[in-house]
């Protein structure tokens, strides 16, 4: 008893707090360790091509361009920093340069680069020098001629080139909107010190170094990475009229816990001071007991759905495919499965990639349609499509995905009452996106799509030969067009994207795959982390700037029995 009184004296003293005027208005504080949620690193050398490259080197590498957090909620509020993989051209800043002209005639960038950025010195690897546009040209000559390299990511690349010291030139075939992606802030392309990319093992991280706010100190595989402050990080603010130096914190420590129900324990316990995913019940709970908890709803990073093969039978009939989704009564299960807390509409742009998202009501009504529960016109399309006593189907999906222990008894059922058989084939994660990758899986897939740049969102789903369009969608016209878009000198940043928005729309009207509802998730913190407005990336799922940017508010940790 004697405790609850305690807690709910602090809340009552914290709340007060929290709304005295200027509370936000507060003097940063240096020191202090942050504990995260993190992944578990693949490798450290960007001519790997790892998908996660950006994330695991995102706290210590840099890139040439990066989103602005000015830009965002902290400042002006032009762009949200939602999306990983989206920035529109007024929201980036220069990072290692700083500053960049796009020139038609010869067709190049030319970057000019921060002059006095220090590499930060790894024992047995390298010292501690000046970074130059040498560094540039090296990092990027060695990545785009990987023989991992992503087939025709980089075609349009003629060759980059040095000019002066902190001048550097990426000289181009062709024009391609989606440059700025695909060279300067995007997944692959951190620029990396000439000496790690010689050492024996580029990709250990024992010889990863970088220019950014951290050092990368300690990793130990599936379990933790570890950060120490870089003391000679270029980067800082001026915040109430006094300049600070970033970061803030002294050290970082991103943990790799799976389980939810564990990664619950070490928020409550403090070993994590934030928690990004948290889901329905656990999340109501999780408020319910710590009050003082500061919470977030998330934007949706993705759409679960069934991805159907559209170059197989039944699913080479625009009729089966979109009588699948009429069958589905989605709004039941957001009603039953998810107590209302989740989306129905989110894809194939979520609201807030606000220049290409498109409001439900204004949807053809073909494509509202998908979204509704028609089961008596679903069994008329499957009649009509040569299936009046149904048929059956197998359905393939990672063990690891606890989303279809969820709903696949919901959708069984639906699907049954139109006299489809729907039969599940559980496969391991390796073997799941290998067969995926080779486009060997069978003909459904339940997959989830995430969300990316305009241009690549389309491309990656519904372009043929790409590696993330399990619906084997194949439309020779919408693959002409995009490349003349994307090849278009002439054609606007906003123009471009308007053209995306029309072909994701055309590409989901063709029913794909069966739409399914997203679930709400949360984002969670402790009270003592400050300086957080909800950024989730300045590229590419790249976090080093934004958590170089808080601080941690050691006396109030203490004050509420925590310690680092």
């Amino acid at each position: 008893m004697k405790n609850i009184l305690k807690r709910i004296l602090f809340s009552i003293i914290l709340l007060c707090w929290l709304f005295t005027p200027y509370a936000w208005a507060e003097t940063p504080q240096y020191g202090g360790t942050l504990k995260l949620l993190g992944g578990n690193p693949r490798s450290f050398d960007n001519a790997d091509w790892s998908y996660q490259h950006s994330a695991d080197t995102g706290i210590f590498m840099e890139h040439l361009l990066a989103g602005d957090l000015q830009k965002g909620p902290r400042g002006s509020n032009i762009f949200n920093f939602l999306p990983s993989t989206w920035i529109p051209e007024n929201a980036l800043r220069g990072e290692l340069a700083e500053s960049w002209e796009v020139k038609k005639d010869p067709l190049c960038v030319v970057f000019h680069l921060r002059k006095g950025i220090q590499w930060i010195e790894k024992k047995d690897v390298m010292k501690a020098r000046e970074f130059t546009a040498d560094d540039v040209v090296y990092s990027m000559t060695r990545w785009k001629d990987s023989r991992r390299a992503t087939p025709l990511f980089l075609d349009f690349v003629d060759r980059w080139e040095a000019t002066d010291r902190y001048t550097v030139v990426m000289h181009m075939k062709t024009w391609n909107a989606n440059w700025a992606y695909r060279t300067a802030w995007g997944y692959y392309d951190a620029v990396q010190a000439p000496e790690q990319s010689k050492t024996e093992k580029p990709g250990h991280w024992t010889n990863a170094t970088g220019t950014g706010p951290m050092m990368i100190t300690n990793f130990r595989r599936g379990h933790s990475v570890e950060y120490t402050k870089n003391p000679n990080y270029w980067d800082t603010a001026i915040i109430d009229g006094k300049r600070y130096k970033f970061p803030f914190i002294d050290k970082l420590i991103t943990y790799n816990i799976m389980d939810r129900t564990t990664q619950l324990t070490a928020l409550r316990t403090g070993k994590l001071d934030m928690l990004p995913l948290v889901f329905g019940e656990n999340f109501k709970k999780l408020i319910k007991d710590i009050p003082e908890l500061i919470w977030y709803q998330n934007a949706p990073m993705y759409t679960f759905m069934i991805a159907l093969r559209m170059d197989r039978k039944p699913f080479d009939d625009i009729r089966v495919r979109r009588a699948l989704n009429l069958a589905v009564n989605q709004q039941e299960i957001v009603d039953k499965l998810y107590d209302g807390d989740a989306r129905l509409y989110s894809w194939p742009f979520p609201k807030y990639y606000t220049q290409v998202y498109t409001p439900f009501e204004k949807l053809p009504k073909t494509t509202q349609e998908l979204y509704s529960y028609n089961p008596e016109k679903a069994k008329k399309l499957l009649a009509e499509a040569g299936y009046p006593n149904g048929f059956t189907f197998t359905a393939q999906y990672t063990t690891e995905n606890e989303r279809v222990a969820e709903m696949a008894p919901l959708i069984i059922k639906y699907l049954k009452d139109v006299g489809v058989d729907m039969v599940l084939e559980p496969i391991d994660t390796t073997a799941f996106f290998g067969l995926m990758i080779r486009k060997k899986h069978k003909e459904a897939l339940f997959f989830a799509s995430s969300y990316s740049n305009p241009y690549s969102m389309v491309r990656m789903n519904f372009l043929p030969r790409q590696t993330w369009n399990p619906y084997m969608m194949n439309d020779s016209e919408m693959e002409k067009k995009f490349i003349e878009i994307l090849s278009d000198p002439t054609m606007s940043e906003a123009e471009g994207y308007e053209e995306m928005r029309k072909m994701a729309i055309h590409a989901v009207d063709q029913a794909p795959s069966i739409i399914l509802p997203m679930q709400n998730s949360y984002f969670v913190r402790w009270p003592w982390v400050k300086n957080v407005y909800d950024e989730r990336s300045v590229g590419c799922a790249r976090v080093g700037p934004i958590y170089a940017r808080m601080w941690i508010d050691q006396k109030l940790k203490k004050k509420m029995g925590f310690d680092d």
